[in-house]
């Protein structure tokens, strides 16, 4: 557990600090030693003129262009978060001003807007030095020079692995993570008390109630939804993307017409034919699960609210039972702090995330915020609300969401044809077959 004591931290920062004022007073320096040559050549036409013109350029060039990037370096940083850190931020940020002298300005955006925002501000200077996202941005962010790596191998054992991974592109970190999301499994307790272990316990428990809609997924029906059911592409060890931990995805290897692919969507076909997974889109699982008509939903932790609102249905979570021989690996979001690459306050920036943000109570602080899920591990082990832990714990067993920009050719495919595989319109390898020939075929290009 990394729990940085105030003075280190302090002391850190301070150092940083005077480092930027000296990068600023050797510039200056420089700009002097530029004009010393200019005394000798005048020197020999005549002594009077050789005077005035040496005085009046050595005074003005050596003033301005120390004064000014002295000033921009350590005026302030600027972060731009969403609603739910803005507040966390601004509780953080006096400590950092006391220990360096620095001003912290949280500015409010909404995180559907950030991104796009930093992409055309940031290369004009207008843009932040520190922002909020998610993992599945960097694709994009990295292509357009945008962030730059961040160095959190000093608090790495602090980090959940699979936030660490998400922020992984082309083996270097992008970000320091702060939250995690994945999906999970509800129950209606009237129904099953106990959370299923396996699949096997799963079918029983319906079994055993006579509920006519066991689990519902969104994905079907009208509506595609290749989140929801990436569980299954997982359950055998299927893939999208191949992923190595120190180098990130690689667009290269497509899975999905891998024999374990095709085993898990198999499997799900299975599921849909027995009745046992009815083919719903999002408000029709949802609906089915509210009106105590099914007795587990699959989804994610945004639902957790509402349902903990509303008194018509008693439930619990817990992580999706096992298919295969080995846990299931949902899709895990992640969210982190990125740094602009057009920050003129790098190293500031970097003092700020990691001795002031990459610490137990600052990371406590935005999991209080939003109690989705956690990267922090030592946050997730005191975490006490059993609903909430169930998430934390399947996003642990996760995979991230493929960061590449090739991701975007995936969705369509992928989901268009697990939703006709659940419809019962084709059968699971023809329809991993052809998503995996389209994908192929746009990241060829």
């Amino acid at each position: 557990m990394i729990k940085r004591a105030r003075n280190v931290r302090t002391s850190r920062a301070v150092a940083l600090v005077a480092a930027s004022a000296l990068v600023v007073a050797a510039c200056g320096s420089d700009d002097d030693a530029a004009e010393e040559p200019a005394d000798e050549p005048a020197d020999e036409p005549a002594e009077e003129p050789a005077e005035e013109p040496a005085e009046e350029p050595a005074e003005e060039p050596a003033e301005e262009p120390a004064e000014e990037p002295a000033e921009e370096a350590v005026d302030s940083l600027l972060i731009w978060a969403d609603e739910l850190k803005v507040e966390p931020l601004q509780e953080v940020a006096p400590a950092f001003t006391e220990a360096t002298g620095v001003e912290v300005q949280v500015e409010l955006v909404p995180f559907g807007d950030i991104r796009d925002q930093v992409i055309q501000a940031a290369p004009a200077g207008e843009g932040p030095d520190i922002f909020v996202g998610a993992h599945d941005w960097i694709g994009e962010l990295a292509a357009n020079g945008v962030i730059d790596p961040v160095d959190v191998s000093g608090a790495g054992d602090s980090f959940v692995q699979v936030a660490l991974n998400g922020f992984n592109f082309e083996g270097q970190n992008y970000a320091v993570p702060y939250a995690t999301e994945a999906v999970a499994l509800y129950r209606n307790t009237d129904l099953v008390p106990d959370a299923p272990a396996t699949w096997d316990d799963l079918l029983a428990s319906c079994d055993a109630v006579a509920v006519e809609n066991c689990v519902v997924i969104p994905g079907a029906g009208d509506a595609a939804d290749a989140y929801h059911n990436y569980p299954f592409v997982s359950a055998f060890g299927g893939f999208i993307f191949a992923f190595d931990e120190s180098t990130g995805f690689d667009a290269a290897t497509v899975g999905l017409d891998a024999p374990e692919t095709v085993q898990g969507i198999e499997f799900l076909q299975a599921q849909s034919e027995a009745g046992t997974i009815p083919a719903t889109n999002y408000d029709g699982a949802k609906n089915l699960f509210l009106e105590g008509q099914a007795a587990y939903w699959i989804t994610g932790p945004w639902e957790l609210g509402g349902l903990q609102e509303q008194s018509d249905v008693n439930f619990a979570t817990s992580i999706i039972p096992q298919i295969g021989d080995a846990p299931v690996q949902p899709f895990v979001g992640a969210q982190g702090f990125y740094q602009s690459a057009f920050t003129e306050k790098g190293l500031l920036a970097q003092s700020f995330l990691l001795d002031f943000v990459a610490t137990d109570e600052t990371m406590q602080a935005l999991y209080d915020a939003d109690p989705r899920g956690t990267a922090w591990t030592p946050v997730q082990n005191n975490i006490a609300d059993a609903n909430a832990l169930a998430f934390s714990e399947s996003a642990a067993n996760g995979i991230p969401m493929p960061n590449i920009p090739q991701m975007g050719s995936v969705w369509g495919p992928l989901g268009d044809n697990i939703q006709l595989v659940r419809n019962g319109e084709l059968a699971a390898a023809e329809a991993m077959t052809t998503a995996a020939d389209a994908v192929r075929a746009a990241v060829e290009g």
